[in-house]
């Protein structure tokens, strides 16, 4: 059974492209997904607030996600002050989803960014190679350098939440259910997703230019988000 708004009130009626619709419009109307992130997002800033504890910021998630019609989706956030279930402008929702963040005070970090930040790593190792080529070959122990881009990527995301080419471009690299830390196994494990990047002909990498949350298939393999704070 679809929730029920509590102390009997009900969602104020929404607008579509410009229009308020009456009561019975509004229960049966469809969400879309980009209807469900708006009222997420308005349950991460009350919950920040402290109107929610974390159980029911979760529980209440849950239901926007299951939710189908305005109606459902209004139910969830009717004894919250300041909350609308409004069925927004198409263009004007998913340009929203994309500058949205997370969690409160961020935003997802854009593609051009995250790739300028890339680059700016693989000039980093590349210089490193540079330094360390005849030194590893006279040594014999050139096969160790493979090791460096793991332990360099490993170890900045897992201590530092952002390398040197991340902290240029202001994101940095958090856990998707909390923005914590990642650690140092979850950072491994995202590194070891970029060689499913490359072996897709760099598909993986390019991935987070369409996906709402901005997440490359190494993000998804991590459960990270690439964020940057806004103010």
């Amino acid at each position: 059974m679809a929730p029920q708004p509590p102390y009997g009130e009900r969602p104020p009626d929404p607008a579509f492209f410009g229009f308020t619709l009456g009561r019975h419009a509004q229960a049966s109307m469809r969400v879309s997904d980009q209807d469900r992130e708006v009222v997420a997002g308005q349950l991460a800033e009350h919950h920040a607030a402290g109107r929610l504890t974390l159980d029911e910021l979760r529980e209440r998630t849950d239901m926007v996600y299951g939710a189908q019609t305005v109606g459902e989706l209004g139910s969830v956030i009717a004894d919250l002050p300041g909350s609308t279930t409004v069925v927004a402008n198409p263009w004007d929702a998913l340009v929203a989803a994309h500058r949205r963040g997370p969690f409160p005070g961020s935003a997802y970090g854009g593609f051009w960014a995250r790739a300028g930040g890339l680059w700016v790593d693989v000039l980093v190792l590349g210089g490193v190679f540079a330094g360390l080529d005849p030194a590893a070959t006279a040594a014999h122990v050139g096969d160790l350098t493979a090791l460096i881009p793991p332990l360099y990527f490993t170890g900045f995301w897992g201590f530092l939440e952002r390398t040197p080419g991340m902290w240029l471009v202001g994101v940095r690299v958090v856990r998707a259910e909390d923005g914590g830390r990642l650690g140092f196994r979850r950072s491994f494990l995202r590194c070891c997703g970029y060689l499913l990047d490359l072996a897709s002909g760099f598909l993986g990498f390019g991935w987070a230019a369409l996906d709402p949350h901005r997440q490359a298939w190494h993000d998804k393999i991590a459960s990270s988000y690439v964020i940057r704070r806004v103010r």
